[in-house]
């Protein structure tokens, strides 16, 4: 299939799936904006409220053109695009009332601060419904919005710790390592996405809004595989495997000629035999100790040794060629410099490029569902600042403009 035969029938407005939907995001750091990212991206208008001073993540390196300054974060950027920016000081009553205002206009709301902070500041779920029942409310933490340890700290390499992911990350002889990069805060804006869009549907049915709580660590554990389940009614343990995998061989990465890596899958008798081929080790297909996928994964070390050997002897582009020839599978180890100039990945818009008005033209990540009808996509770039404080103040709450600098000279926005 070509990329105009899945986009045939694509609105001509461009619109994504959500578009008509009004998110009101108070987030800040990780999880919380990648939640409004996601919404964002597939079609909503999100508007982010900041406190006057910005968003933390914003002095966060790296900063693209190696210039520190709040508009210069590649972490800021790359999760708050497709948003209006605003900003709001939560913390003073007048900024509160505020917020309430703009709330009872939204169909969402996403926060990400300490369970509880919000509804201290009369912000909470409850208060919110109060003004507009049919609200949609998400809240992304660390932890959850219950539970005994609902209010421990829990950033990102927390969650991996307490999920178990960080327990089987690393090589087996060494110590648990955190992935490499965010994985909690990201799975855990989707998961808070998601969760949103299936209460928006049951919102359509009924009239009703609910609260959405989105916890790191949940999303973690929801991710993990087989793990609570091998572990609580199968005695098993999982591991530290490195790149491999427990009992299946050959499955890793292996060095290759050129001193790169390669990763070969040949777990399966058909792909097995085929890697054999390739290596001119015919007899192993028969071998009782590699002829099926059970013995191979008993005889993880010996499979491993005889294919490093190979790949030893050969280039990537050699290997990955070979594959795509006769049956088993290989894959290139590519860094996110190589990922941005894929050209795959650039057909299928998973790296866009987007203007902003300071740095001109960035490449960053793209979107993942493809929608033929109503395409999601990276529309424009991460706001400013303030950016949209006249239009959303002004357009929407009515505000003029000698309110608006009465209350930026209050610190209010």
């Amino acid at each position: 299939m070509e990329h105009k035969d899945f986009y045939r029938d694509a609105r001509p407005d461009g619109a994504g799936p959500l578009a008509g939907l009004r998110v009101l995001e108070a987030t800040n750091y990780g999880a919380g904006p990648f939640c409004g990212m996601v919404l964002a991206d597939f079609g909503a208008e999100s508007i982010k409220v900041e406190a006057p001073a910005g968003d933390p993540i914003r002095v966060l390196s790296p900063f693209v053109g190696g210039q520190a300054g709040t508009e210069h974060s590649v972490w800021y950027l790359s999760i708050n695009r497709n948003k209006k920016g605003i900003t709001l000081d939560l913390r003073q009553p007048r900024g509160q009332a505020l917020f309430r205002r703009l709330a009872a206009r939204a169909d969402i709301v996403v926060e990400n601060y300490t369970p509880g902070a919000m509804a201290s500041w009369g912000l909470g779920y409850a208060d919110l419904a109060a003004l507009k029942p049919d609200l949609i409310y998400v809240s992304v933490s660390g932890f959850g919005q219950f539970g005994p340890l609902s209010q421990r700290k829990g950033f990102d390499p927390v969650a991996q710790a307490m999920s178990g992911l960080m327990s089987v990350t690393g090589e087996p002889d060494g110590r648990p390592l955190r992935a490499g990069f965010a994985f909690a805060d990201d799975l855990s804006g989707w998961l808070g996405a998601m969760g949103a869009m299936a209460a928006l549907l049951h919102r359509n049915a009924t009239g009703e809004g609910q609260h959405v709580d989105s916890s790191l660590v949940d999303s973690l554990i929801y991710a993990s595989d087989m793990g609570v389940m091998a572990a609580a009614n199968a005695g098993h343990i999982w591991q530290r495997q490195g790149a491999g995998a427990e009992g299946a061989a050959p499955l890793n990465s292996y060095r290759t000629e050129d001193g790169r890596h390669v990763f070969i899958h040949g777990v399966f008798d058909k792909a097995w035999a085929a890697l054999c081929a390739a290596m001119e080790r015919g007899d192993l297909i028969t071998d009782p100790r590699t002829a099926t996928v059970g013995a191979r994964g008993e005889h993880k070390t010996l499979v491993d040794e005889v294919v490093a050997s190979y790949a030893a002897s050969h280039s990537v582009e050699e290997i990955v060629e070979r594959a795509e020839r006769s049956g088993f599978v290989a894959s290139p180890i590519l860094d996110f410099a190589q990922v941005g100039q894929e050209p795959h990945f650039r057909q299928r818009a998973s790296v866009a490029e987007v203007d902003h008005p300071v740095h001109g033209a960035l490449t960053l990540q793209g979107v993942s569902p493809k929608f033929s009808r109503t395409p999601a996509g990276v529309r424009h770039a991460a706001p400013t600042l303030g950016q949209h404080n006249a239009e959303i103040y002004g357009s929407l709450l009515g505000l003029d403009s000698a309110t608006l600098q009465t209350l930026h000279a209050d610190g209010i926005i």
